[in-house]
């Protein structure tokens, strides 16, 4: 049976799509002490995927994988794997970015019943970066005008300034982490899309997107570098306080879930001190110690 593709707006048999693309939920079970995912809304539940659903037609999901297999390819795998923190890119950065950005913002939006009891000021900026986006994306315009994608790097953290008050999981969140959401403070509007050491910011309106050159994604070529980024304070606040959300959901986990982690981690040695979720385990614990564990 058709239904209407949320891209092209066409009647099209639809496809189960990935809000967060699949080459991250296959990288996430591939280098973790499990081989499993978790949702944090569901802690007790293990899962072989990360959320999709029925929104795409097979055309505009090509779309997105072109874009999708060159991040992965020429950024995600490089940065995460190989160390290797600044990167060269073309113009697919700026279409992958606007492609997340979009998801999030349909994500969200269907989530959230079309933001029903959002302002009327909220509903139609929403409203008119939805078009903009998808414009973008399926090349009917070549600018994303005041739509901009800003892409910030987060590498581990080793010494963070004590003043800062970061969570006892702030590297995990920062390395192994994925979520999306909407954020607005005053008349500021942004989709914010998580990725393991990635944060893809997109500008829906913005009185602090002059300060952030230094992470706008370019339409046509550009270098991507974890150095003189800027971004809203409150950002900050936002992601420390998902990280401590995350935090307090993973104690809540049940003894059965817990003891089942607990074995598969001992009766897999090696696989678990090569795992990068190990890896991000030793970074909090180099900062915060036993703290890490309570």
């Amino acid at each position: 049976m058709n239904h209407i593709c949320a891209l092209c707006h066409e009647s099209k048999e639809l496809k189960e799509s990935h809000f967060i693309p699949k080459f991250v939920g296959k990288w996430l079970k591939k280098t973790s002490a499990t081989g499993y995912l978790r949702n944090v809304d569901n802690i007790n539940k293990r899962q072989q995927d990360v959320i999709k659903e029925y929104l795409l037609c097979s055309d505009c999901e090509l779309l997105f994988s072109s874009w999708e297999k060159q991040f992965s390819e020429k950024m995600f795998i490089p940065f995460l794997d190989q160390k290797n923190y600044v990167i060269e890119y073309k113009d697919w950065l700026a279409k992958f970015c606007a492609s997340l950005s979009w998801r999030t913002l349909i994500y969200i939006r269907n989530k959230n019943s079309n933001f029903e009891n959002e302002s009327e000021y909220f509903i139609n900026q929403i409203d008119l970066a939805e078009l903009n986006l998808r414009n973008f994306i399926l090349g009917k315009q070549d600018n994303l005008y005041k739509y901009e994608q800003h892409i910030f790097p987060l590498s581990e953290i080793d010494t963070p300034p004590k003043s800062l008050n970061l969570p006892s999981n702030i590297n995990r969140y920062f390395l192994r982490s994925i979520g999306v959401d909407v954020l607005q403070g005053d008349n500021d509007i942004y989709t914010f899309t998580k990725l393991p050491t990635f944060l893809i910011l997109g500008i829906v309106n913005s009185n602090f997107s002059s300060k952030m050159r230094a992470s706008r994604v370019s339409l046509k070529q550009g270098i991507c570098k974890p150095s003189n980024l800027v971004m809203p304070e409150y950002l900050l606040g936002y992601m420390k306080n998902k990280a401590l959300e995350i935090q307090e959901k993973r104690r809540s986990m049940s003894n059965d879930q817990q003891e089942k982690v607990e074995k598969m981690a001992l009766d897999n040695l090696d696989k678990t001190a090569d795992s990068k979720s190990f890896e991000a385990i030793m970074h909090d614990y180099n900062i915060f110690g036993d703290a890490i564990f309570k």
